[in-house]
């Protein structure tokens, strides 16, 4: 084996590794493909000015910001864009080191990449003069949106946490505290297709899935699984101001868990969330991927939240 195939075969090694333990925990996101948006896209300038994202623009009215998670690009909010593209001016992210966007130098990481993505989503909405926009994210997408709506309730209007957790970490920990001695069969090798498979019923989207790992860099994949295991949102979720709606799927962590005990735990992370400003939906019939298994019912809430509580400009 020349050095070229070598070095080759050590990158898909290192990103194969970093996207199955993401895999492993449900936090990727899968991607679709479908015609491209006829959009108007942020100008070359403002794409420069913030290379933590990359964005496409679709629509016209009262801004909403669509995050997607790990690993995923712009695409699996299809058909969310699909149903609010005609009322609402919509932001579609894909984040950096993600889907085939170039990641994030050191320098420009910071200390965080969670901390980093906050701030940029900001200076986005003072650059684009957006007035409060309601922020949707998925999984990773759904933690920023949480931060957001927790230290910054005068920059948006509102989130829409879908399946996110402010404190996965935590609950790791407390699943593995409760499973001690209980033994569980290692597989005898990472297989990414039954990964995906546990994270969507919707078999058109496995390929899909997978494929998506492959275009998402495993250092950025991998470093931002560990800031999310050690993150915890919870205290801060105390200071809500603004309407935030969060969206669990019940099936997400079948085998291993009922979907009583998936919703418990939901309300045990989001317990500090003041009730006047907080809210809960679940839907009995997803895996992670809301978007792939209940689209109908994932736009219904959002829209629904988006006609409830946007706070238009004057």
């Amino acid at each position: 084996m020349n050095m070229s195939k070598i070095l080759k075969h050590r990158k898909t090694s290192t990103k194969m590794t970093a996207c199955a333990l993401l895999l492993q925990l449900g936090l990727s996101s899968a991607t679709l493909s479908f015609p491209t948006f006829a959009v108007a896209v942020a100008s070359e300038q403002q794409q420069h000015a913030c290379a933590c994202f990359e964005v496409t623009v679709v629509g016209q009215g009262p801004a909403v910001i669509l995050i997607p998670g790990l690993a995923s690009s712009a695409d699996v909010w299809q058909s969310t864009v699909d149903a609010l593209k005609d009322n609402y001016q919509l932001h579609i992210f894909t984040l950096a080191g993600f889907a085939g966007v170039q990641p994030l130098s050191a320098e420009k990481w910071g200390r965080s990449y969670l901390l980093t993505q906050q701030q940029a989503i900001l200076d986005y909405i003072l650059r684009q003069q957006l007035t409060k926009p309601i922020v949707v994210g998925h999984s990773l997408g759904g933690y920023l949106a949480l931060a957001l709506a927790a230290s910054a309730p005068e920059q948006i209007g509102g989130a829409i946490n879908v399946d996110g957790l402010p404190a996965l970490g935590v609950l790791f920990a407390e699943n593995a505290a409760r499973n001690t001695g209980t033994q569980q069969a290692a597989p005898a090798s990472f297989d990414p297709m039954l990964m995906a498979k546990g994270m969507a019923n919707n078999e058109s989207w496995h390929q899909r899935i997978v494929n998506d790992m492959f275009r998402s860099d495993g250092m950025t994949s991998g470093r931002v699984m560990g800031e999310l295991m050690q993150a915890d949102l919870r205290p801060q979720l105390a200071n809500l101001r603004v309407p935030v709606l969060t969206l669990g799927a019940l099936q997400h962590g079948a085998p291993y868990s009922t979907q009583a005990e998936v919703q418990a735990n939901y309300e045990k992370q989001l317990a500090n969330a003041p009730a006047q400003f907080h809210s809960f939906a679940f839907t009995a019939d997803s895996k992670h991927f809301i978007m792939a298994d209940a689209p109908e019912w994932l736009n219904q809430q959002i829209s629904q939240f988006l006609h409830t509580n946007f706070v238009r400009g004057e």
